[in-house]
């Protein structure tokens, strides 16, 4: 006969997104929480990311709806966006892969806490930026790009 696992739980939440972005070539990224996943939220973080770029750049990213190519700057940041349902073509979903592995079956008493406690995760791997999310396809053209 099956059982349940015993896990901690804490009845209702609260949120927050952490809007991140990696490259997979020299390690350095640009992190911000956020209250909402939208096209005003995701513009503002896509400004903060034009402002501290010193060269042109590319921004990969999945078909979120939030996810506007308008928003972008064309002369500092190119937007391209990855086929749908691919998700293993997108190096920032490996990094937050893992970072869920440092927080499963954690549960945090307030929104603060699980924010430091993502906070501290992220920084824990930010030298491994690079072996995470450096894929091949990443690596053998950005020459070209």
């Amino acid at each position: 006969m099956g059982h349940r696992p015993v896990a901690p739980v804490k009845i209702g939440y609260e949120s927050v997104w952490l809007y991140l972005t990696l490259c997979p070539l020299t390690g350095q990224g640009f992190a911000a929480f956020l209250p909402r996943l939208d096209g005003a939220c995701f513009g503002w973080f896509i400004e903060q990311v034009q402002a501290c770029l010193s060269q042109q750049a590319v921004f990969i990213a999945d078909g979120a709806t939030a996810h506007k190519a308008a928003l972008f700057d064309s002369q500092k940041l190119r937007f391209v966006r990855l086929p749908a349902a691919c998700p293993e073509l997108n190096p920032v979903e490996r990094f937050f892969k893992e970072v869920r592995r440092q927080l499963k079956s954690r549960v945090f008493e307030t929104l603060d806490q699980a924010q430091q406690a993502v906070r501290g995760a992220v920084e824990s791997l930010a030298d491994q930026v690079i072996s995470i999310t450096a894929f091949p396809y990443i690596k053998n053209t950005s020459n070209h790009i």
